[in-house]
């Protein structure tokens, strides 16, 4: 009975996804032309990344999206009809930290052995509402603005939990998270959650047009 239980052991250390066996097993024959240049498990992979890739190549790309979508608003803005340069601003900085907060996703996740997907979509969805951005005004933008950092934030949350509860649990990724996400867009939901009941109450106490005027101005000043 002890004999098999060594035996057991045996031969799940040699079956085992060690970059030490590939290595040995490359090198113990001739290499030919034909074989896999690449070793399998000599790479940076551990921890739960294989399980947590594909939610941190969405959030990457909700990012991208996002993105995209504040660049869009902050031209809205800025063009010479609406003229309205601290809004302009605004977006503008926010479309620069959801691209800023890509990049770093994709830098982290080839720093853990993964490979980015592009096509891999956003775990949450959009309406077709808020999809048409040229069509909203000052105190709409504000409340699409905050919608959309609320749920990068929830998705953060999301991703961090899983990394704590998984089986493995990959500290690093939770870690991760909560450094480079939880604060910043606590801060950013915040402001914008700020500025949009500000608006609104000015709107109800002077004429609407003087009132976005002086808040365009207030923005301009803070960013």
């Amino acid at each position: 009975m002890l004999a098999y239980g060594i035996m057991f052991i045996l031969l799940v250390m040699t079956s085992a996804e060690y970059c030490y066996n590939d290595v040995e097993n490359a090198c113990s024959t001739r290499p030919t032309a034909t074989d896999n240049p690449l070793i399998p498990n000599c790479n940076a992979k551990y921890g739960a990344i294989d399980v947590l890739q594909a939610d941190l190549q969405a959030y990457t790309n909700a990012n991208i999206e996002t993105s995209f979508e504040f660049l869009l608003m902050s031209t809205h803005f800025g063009n010479y009809e609406a003229n309205r340069e601290g809004f302009k601003g605004l977006y503008r900085k926010l479309s620069d930290q959801s691209w800023e907060d890509a990049i770093d996703l994709i830098k982290y996740i080839a720093q853990r052995g993964g490979k980015m997907n592009f096509n891999q979509l956003p775990r949450f969805k959009k309406n077709v509402k808020e999809s048409r951005v040229l069509e909203l005004n000052e105190l709409n933008s504000l409340s699409k603005a905050l919608d959309t950092e609320k749920q990068l934030a929830d998705e953060t949350l999301r991703i961090h939990a899983q990394a704590q509860h998984h089986t493995k649990q990959d500290a690093a990724v939770a870690h991760y998270i909560e450094e480079r996400f939880t604060e910043s867009l606590s801060q950013r939901v915040r402001q914008l959650a700020g500025y949009t009941n500000d608006l609104k109450k000015m709107l109800g106490e002077r004429d609407p047009s003087v009132s976005i005027f002086l808040f365009d101005e207030y923005l301009q000043k803070n960013l």
